[in-house]
């Protein structure tokens, strides 16, 4: 059967709206405590996209409820990034060589490679490794004449810094003291490097992870609900997230849009007048970007696509056809 032409209007973008911006489920809280918790998490485990994404409010405080109670400290939707407070690696011993293991295990979280460094405060060695034997980052100090003040400043010879290579689902850290070196204990860790403050005493530090959805997690064509699953407000993209192996993991991402909310709920941003009319009549909105000449975003034009004839079974399938050839790629971590 012939698809039909789509039907086109052409708006422009304005700053009225009709739309309420929405963060969570429809029934679900969105905010604990001064923490925004949007899905694909949610507060309570009929609001998240699946059980590792639940997150209790506890006391005003947000924990990730399946990696034994992990503070939530922020989600960012657009890097695709949940933020938590993770313990330090403390090597007290007089002298020697400790390794922990630190492992996400089979949830759909990994460390960021973009938004974390590697951190050592102490005397000696740390390395980080994989669950072998290799190398994976590290640094040194070398900080027998230096002053308890010095070790408050990461600039000096008692703390070093590193980036890693890859995202992570797992690492190991060695601490090797230096000897001759009595003077308390060293730490080594993963920190988000926006967030990280030089000399702090406290015994977690925050972390950022990058989440991941599968195939079962979302629904690739947004115009059809058949559950809880994510349904973009637009249309989804692949992710290739480099995991350092030759087989990069794929993910789903909702794309980005303009006006406020979230782009993995349907119903989840803020928009015109019109786009807002346009979707309730079951069709959706396509924006164009308009630069001025210097490369500055200027406005949106949006487009009003006429999807009535989705009713017909032949043609769902057709547009499946047409929309899995059209999802774009990129890959994060290059």
């Amino acid at each position: 059967m012939k698809l039909p032409e789509a039907f086109i209007l052409v708006i422009l973008y304005s700053s009225t709206t009709t739309s309420i911006a929405s963060y969570s489920k429809d029934g679900c809280e969105d905010m604990c405590g001064k923490v925004r918790i949007p899905f694909p998490f949610g507060i309570g485990t009929s609001c998240s996209v699946n059980r590792w994404y639940t997150v209790d409010c506890n006391s005003s405080t947000p924990y990730l409820s399946a990696f034994n109670h992990l503070q939530v400290l922020g989600v960012n939707l657009e890097l695709q990034t949940i933020t938590v407070n993770t313990p330090k690696y403390y090597d007290c011993q007089n002298l020697g060589s400790e390794t922990r293991n630190i492992d996400l295990g089979k949830s759909p979280f990994l460390f960021s490679k973009s938004h974390n460094k590697f951190v050592f405060e102490g005397c000696g060695s740390a390395r980080m490794m994989d669950h072998g034997t290799h190398v994976l980052t590290g640094c040194s100090n070398n900080c027998l004449n230096d002053t308890l003040s010095d070790r408050n400043s990461c600039f000096g010879d008692s703390c070093c810094q590193n980036t890693i290579p890859r995202y992570l689902k797992a690492y190991d850290i060695n601490i090797t003291r230096q000897s001759g070196d009595d003077r308390g204990c060293g730490s080594a860790f993963l920190v988000d490097e926006t967030s990280y403050v030089e000399g702090d005493n406290n015994s977690y530090i925050p972390t950022s992870l990058l989440w991941t959805l599968s195939d079962a997690d979302i629904y690739v064509y947004p115009m059809v609900d058949l559950g809880d699953k994510v349904r973009c407000y637009y249309q989804p993209s692949i992710v290739e997230v480099d995991l350092g192996d030759g087989t990069p993991l794929k993910s789903w991402k909702c794309s980005t849009w303009p006006g406020e909310g979230n782009p993995y709920l349907f119903h989840g941003i803020n928009v015109t007048d019109d786009c807002a009319k346009c979707r309730r009549s079951g069709n959706d909105c396509h924006y164009d970007e308009i630069y001025d000449p210097d490369g500055v975003l200027i406005k949106w034009n949006a487009t009003c696509v006429d999807y009535g004839w989705l009713n017909d079974k032949e043609n769902k399938i057709s547009l499946g056809v047409i929309l899995g050839n059209a999802y774009s790629r990129s890959l994060i971590g290059a």
